[in-house]
């Protein structure tokens, strides 16, 4: 009997290449559970396949094959993908949990592990698992009456209009496996223009059915008219649109071949930018498109009851009878002539003339074209390219123009002074003639980008000129047209003696990080190094408490119990100085998203009351407004909040009292944690937030406590943009007050705008 009821348990792969921690969570499930230990990865993949675990405690740090890799190679595999994963580790930082969720694990635990929260988060994703295996039987029998229909046949959301399921013949006739079925939008296969797509919504939403016509994209690129009938059905809660598709194209052939001919014609006369007139042998106008009425100043009506003559004033005869006698059908060249507008007003216009046929009648064809404001646009480029020499010529900064093989054609005096030579000299010579080597990859890769319309640049060069020391100039470079050919102009600057001030920075600037890298490495080390035997002694501690191992007697259950707080005690001293070195080094980062200020005070409060009940310590809390919402990392508020109020319940005596206020002031949340604990004295209170420093009555050590706590909230604020502050007198109490803006990200998306308009090279 003893024997079925542990085949009945569900069994439960637990991978840890330490063997107490596998021992540890063998012990703390197995009155429940069937527990499976593996130590490598290798040994965890092939026992998933054998045993078929109903679900895996796995942790991160394995030798060979990690946590993540494991992870991610069942869950890409269809037959183990649904078998839940829960992480199981000491080192459960935000960046190891996104990665391990991008890996597919379904939940985490730190160590070390609560045994109440580990049995229920297990029988959780265990049960989820059964019902979800149970859905996926009833979907299949759906599937199979749905995939057997010949009918090409979609289910479709209607508020998102995505393809939610799609039957074998609709992906055989788009041509699309069903999986790039299924990533589509109805409008990714239907084009419908915007006002045919309104009403066709609104007749679907409004009688929950719908038969229109439309046409549909295949995967091939092939257009086919389609019709189209919808109608509303319910599945798993949720309404879907049924819709049949029926093709039709064949029977609007003809109608888009009649309609493509049309649109041609008004294409080419209609929505010409030049004026169309068409005229009879005679020379009356008998047709023109609307640009004709707008360059001549005339209605259509009015322009019809005119000749050509009216219009071309300049010597017509011999423009119209050299195209109407000719046996050449292309007519003549275009050339310049004075037209004449309504009312009489001459421009001049470049006009084309030709003849063709149009049934058995021949026809003229005038081409005209308003000129008025090119011939302006000309004078004022002339003039605008005086001022333009004048001021190159002037100018303190070197200008110089290169063609597309990277010569100089042009430049300006101080080009000449920068380099020590005479303009003569530069100009014709390729510009790498007086680059160093290492620059001229740079310098082509420039001018290949700013000529292929890739936007301009701001780069830095280093220059051997022919005489004197290298130096560095910084150039800034844009696409020009110069002599009808595209050009590269370039503005540079001398800038070797800042180039050379910004060397000796960089080099104490890496000399720093080097020295703040192998301090924060070492941290990161010794931390891992001191974790894994504390979890072992807290785990194990906890399990003599329980009784798992057998009764302790009065003295032995106190031991352990000394033995776990203190276990725990080093724990998060280790974790606070390890936390408080990455926020030093600038490798700490904001989860940015929007939450309730409220409802985050009120869960650390939560999780504080049990400290605040035993020193019978009044606690109020009076927020103005409920509602505010703030724009910042929420883990890190929550950290700054239960960092505050540990404090106060630290130095506040049996009996004491705390208040905490949250309000709003222009554009900033502003809490307050005021208490009645001891204080302290005005000139000590800018000491209270540098790290390991603690400001106790007398010196006195009297309180335990690392000293970062206040400083990792200093850090912290900062980060956010805010300000800290605090006011406190010995034997009255400490007040600090916190403010943070509403909206961290109308400071942060600024300034990564303005970074990233920035193509700084060096």
């Amino acid at each position: 009997m003893m024997e079925l009821q542990v085949f009945d348990k569900p069994k439960v792969l637990i991978v840890d290449d330490e063997q107490d921690q596998v021992e540890l969570l063998c012990l703390q499930i197995e009155d429940e559970y069937l527990p499976i230990p593996a130590y490598t990865g290798k040994e965890a993949i092939e026992l998933v396949k054998s045993e078929l675990p109903d679900l895996i405690l796995l942790d991160l740090m394995l030798p060979e094959c990690d946590g993540y890799e494991i992870c991610r190679i069942l869950k890409n595999d269809p037959s183990y993908r649904f078998i839940p994963v829960i992480i199981v580790s000491g080192f459960l930082e935000n960046p190891n949990r996104v990665k391990a969720t991008q890996c597919g694990a379904d939940d985490f635990i730190n160590k070390p592990i609560d045994r109440f929260e580990l049995k229920t988060r297990i029988k959780s994703l265990i049960r989820i698992k059964k019902n979800y295996e149970a859905l996926q039987e009833s979907e299949n029998r759906y599937k199979q009456l749905f995939n057997d229909s010949p009918a090409v046949s979609l289910l479709i959301d209607p508020s998102s209009y995505c393809i939610v399921d799609a039957n074998d013949s609709a992906c055989a006739y788009y041509g699309y496996t069903y999986e790039e079925m299924t990533a589509q939008k109805l409008s990714d296969i239907a084009i419908l223009s915007q006002e045919e797509s309104k009403e066709i919504n609104q007749r679907i939403f409004s009688e929950k059915k719908g038969h229109f016509y439309s046409c549909n994209k295949l995967a091939s690129g092939e257009t086919r008219h389609v019709e189209v009938y919808m109608n509303t059905i319910h599945i798993q809660s949720k309404d879907l649109f049924f819709t049949n598709v029926y093709d039709i194209t064949a029977t609007r052939k003809v109608e888009r071949e009649l309609a493509e001919s049309e649109e041609k014609f008004k294409q080419v006369v209609e929505l010409s930018v030049d004026g169309i007139i068409i005229g009879t042998n005679s020379g009356k106008i008998v047709d023109c498109n609307w640009a004709a009425c707008r360059i001549f100043g005339y209605s259509k009506e009015e322009i019809i009851k005119l000749k050509v003559i009216d219009l071309l004033p300049e010597d017509p005869s011999v423009i119209i009878h050299g195209v109407i006698y000719s046996s050449n059908n292309t007519g003549g060249k275009t050339v310049e002539r004075v037209s004449k507008r309504n009312g009489g007003t001459l421009f001049l216009s470049e006009v084309a003339t030709r003849k063709f046929r149009l049934g058995n009648e021949e026809r003229l064809i005038v081409y005209v074209r308003d000129i008025t404001e090119r011939k302006k646009a000309e004078e004022a480029l002339k003039a605008s390219e005086e001022n333009f020499r004048t001021l190159v010529n002037n100018t303190l900064d070197g200008i110089l123009i290169l063609n597309f093989e990277g010569k100089i054609i042009a430049a300006n005096a101080a080009v000449g002074n920068i380099l020590g030579l005479g303009l003569e000299d530069v100009t014709g010579r390729s510009i790498a003639e007086y680059l160093a080597p290492e620059s001229i990859p740079v310098a082509i890769e420039d001018q290949i980008n700013v000529l292929n319309d890739k936007g301009g640049y701001l780069s830095i060069y280093k220059v051997n000129p022919p005489f004197g020391e290298p130096l560095w100039i910084e150039g800034l470079g844009t696409k020009i047209t110069y002599m009808n050919q595209p050009a590269n102009i370039v503005v540079v600057r001398d800038i070797t003696v800042r180039k050379k001030a910004e060397e000796v920075l960089i080099r104490a600037k890496t000399a720093a990080e080097e020295a703040n890298r192998t301090k924060s490495e070492f941290l990161t080390n010794m931390s891992h190094e001191l974790k894994t035997p504390l979890n072992s002694i807290i785990g194990f501690s906890d399990l003599l408490k329980e009784g798992i191992a057998g009764p302790l007697n009065e003295k032995q259950s106190r031991y352990a119990q000394f033995i776990s707080s203190s276990g725990k005690n080093l724990l998060n001293i280790i974790s606070g100085i390890l936390e408080f070195s990455r926020t030093e080094a600038g490798e700490d980062e904001l989860n940015l998203e929007e939450f309730s200020v409220d409802e985050s005070i009120n869960l650390v409060i939560s999780t504080s009351l049990p400290q605040i009940q035993k020193k019978n310590i009044k606690l109020n809390y009076n927020p103005e407004n409920k509602t505010l919402c703030i724009f910042a990392d929420e883990n890190k508020f929550r950290q700054i909040i239960f960092n505050l109020l540990s404090n106060a319940i630290k130095f506040t005596p049996k009996g004491g009292s705390i208040d905490i206020s949250l309000k709003q002031e222009a554009d900033a949340a502003v809490i307050m944690v005021k208490d009645t604990g001891i204080g302290m004295p005005g000139n000590s209170l800018n000491d209270i937030f540098k790290p390991f420093v603690q400001l106790e009555s007398f010196s006195s050590r009297n309180f335990e406590g690392t000293g970062l706590g206040l400083a990792l909230v200093k850090r912290y604020v900062e980060m956010h943009g805010g300000n800290i502050s605090v006011e406190s007198e010995p034997g009255k109490g400490s007040s600090f007050r916190i403010e943070l803006p509403l909206n961290q990200k109308k400071i942060v998306e600024p300034v990564l705008r303005k970074l990233e308009s920035l193509t700084v090279k060096s």
